[in-house]
């Protein structure tokens, strides 16, 4: 349809600039011949220039119509008139008709346009399932927890080792947590120094396991709030594919996002967002931290739970 409307509108346009270019030259015509039929009664010879035109055309509109007007006793070629006469209606003529060629130029711009939408959106469309189906190759979830514990009985003035038994505190409070979501199913768990990661296999998954993660962490802190301790947590995620190096490209990142020290709170990249944004029903909404200098400058996001 839009080839139609094209081609339909090119014709239009060429008939339009034919009937202005056929406008102007009668317009022009009429006013020459007009002039010279006038000055020549007058016997004034100002207009003799145009007097091989006058002829042709006077010649052109004898062909149909010879007779000669008798003004005053004296007769005289009317032919010239009658030329500018007809001359004169043909251009009034021209003139309305132009009114309806442009408002079918218009009609068929308008149908161009929306044909032009039309294809811009299904392409739109198109290019958003492309860009959709390849942020959803980004399938697997790398989560990285760290506590930090605190005894909540040291301080400037009780005195006191602020050091004491917080590694077997923080040891303990890892054990615990990972004895709650160790039965997660499609999670693999590694302990590496003061952190621990889980990888998960299914993005589908995700809000399950942060879930998970926000319970265990939650009693965990509970239950040392209770023995005068505090429990700080740090979480990252991320989400890669299986042709990333998790090793160089996933892994650096989610240290680097634990340096934030945002407190109790998922924080990711906004790669994870998109992915996350493909979500059916998420159970976080990403509420954004700020940018910050990762690997270079980055927007943080924080995964905050939805009441």
């Amino acid at each position: 349809m839009l080839v139609i409307y094209k081609f339909l509108s090119k014709v239009l346009q060429i008939i339009l600039n034919i009937l202005f270019v056929i406008q102007i030259t009668l317009m022009i015509l009429v006013f020459l011949t007009a002039t010279y039929w006038f000055l020549n009664l007058i016997n004034i010879s100002a207009f003799d220039f145009v007097k091989p035109i006058a002829d042709a055309v006077s010649d052109f509109v004898k062909l149909f119509y010879q007779q000669e007007v008798e003004l005053g006793g004296v007769y005289i070629d009317a032919s010239l008139l009658l030329f500018d006469l007809i001359a004169v209606v043909f251009v009034f003529v021209i003139t309305k008709s132009k009114f309806y060629f442009h408002r079918g130029l218009d009609y068929l711009n308008e149908g161009i346009r929306a044909c032009e939408e039309k294809i811009e959106a299904k392409f739109n469309k198109s290019l958003q399932k492309e860009v959709e189906n390849s942020i959803k190759k980004c399938n697997n979830v790398a989560v990285l927890v760290q506590f930090t514990a605190k005894n909540m009985m040291v301080d400037s003035c009780w005195g006191g080792d602020a050091n004491a038994g917080v590694k077997e505190k923080e040891e303990e409070a890892f054990k615990t947590f990972y004895a709650s979501i160790k039965n997660i199913t499609g999670c693999k768990f590694a302990k590496t120094g003061d952190k621990m990661l889980i990888l998960l296999n299914d993005f589908n998954s995700v809000d399950n396991l942060l879930h998970f993660i926000d319970i265990s962490v939650n009693r965990i802190r509970v239950n040392m709030r209770k023995k005068k301790w505090l429990l700080i947590s740090y979480i990252s995620v991320d989400v890669f594919d299986n042709q990333t190096n998790f090793k160089d490209d996933v892994y650096p990142l989610l240290e680097k996002l634990l340096t934030l020290k945002i407190q109790n709170e998922a924080v990711c990249l906004g790669n994870f967002c998109m992915r996350y944004e493909l979500m059916m029903e998420p159970m976080y909404t990403p509420f954004l931290r700020g940018t910050y200098n990762i690997s270079e400058q980055c927007d943080v996001w924080s995964l905050v739970k939805k009441n």
